[in-house]
């Protein structure tokens, strides 16, 4: 399958370098790109207004795929485990919450350097608070898959392998103005709403939390 994909950046990337890249996103270091192109646009223009979004194409049905949106990984203790395990995450996570930590890494990390790409939600600054609460059982697993299920986060495709970066195609680009950046800040600002909702509804909810998870592993 010829698949399209697209990359957001303050530059044109014609030729993405395989092994170059920030090692603590989502998924680990790769190539970050998503099917949607209006996402891609913002991410692009985010910081300064403007950007590129680049386009490519890649033969994907040569490549081995881990899709966290599709069964059998499509339980979000996978994408959480993963997230907790690349991100920089917080000191008050790592002193306060090291069982919890430790349960999501032995029973949910899978091992993306045996693909050649990862398909996965996206957790920027706007939505890592999500897991992140999850961690400290402040919103319920019942109310984490409601976001994971919605889709809002966006899905990213990323690039793991050398093979994966050999069969990319670089198409053309398009360059990316000032509305993009207020479409993120929207987007940001919507994502800020549903994590106070959810703070506030999971206050007293008796469903599941991480918490509960970890006594019954135990």
């Amino acid at each position: 399958m010829n698949r399209t994909i697209y990359h957001g950046s303050e530059f044109i990337i014609e030729k993405p370098e395989y092994l170059k890249g920030n090692i603590h996103n989502d998924y680990g270091l790769g190539f970050y790109c998503c099917s949607n192109k209006e996402l891609a646009k913002e991410w692009a223009a985010k910081r300064s207004g403007n950007g590129f979004v680049n386009c490519y194409s890649i033969r994907d049905d040569r490549l081995k795929i881990l899709d966290l949106t599709t069964p059998p990984y499509n339980n979000v203790l996978y994408w959480v485990a993963l997230l907790m395990h690349n991100r920089l995450i917080s000191t008050d996570l790592q002193n306060n919450y090291p069982k919890e930590l430790k349960y999501l890494e032995e029973k949910y990390l899978l091992d993306v350097s045996l693909y050649d790409v990862v398909i996965g939600y996206r957790a920027d600054d706007s939505y890592f608070r999500f897991p992140e609460a999850f961690v400290r059982s402040e919103i319920t697993l019942e109310s984490l898959n409601k976001i994971f299920a919605a889709g809002d986060l966006g899905k990213q495709y990323v690039l793991i392998s050398k093979r994966a970066f050999e069969l990319l195609h670089f198409n053309n680009y398009e360059e990316v103005f000032e509305t993009s950046k207020d479409n993120y800040y929207k987007r940001k600002s919507g994502a800020d709403k549903v994590f106070t909702d959810l703070l506030n509804s999971d206050r007293y909810s008796k469903n599941v939390r991480l918490r509960d998870l970890i006594i019954d592993y135990e």
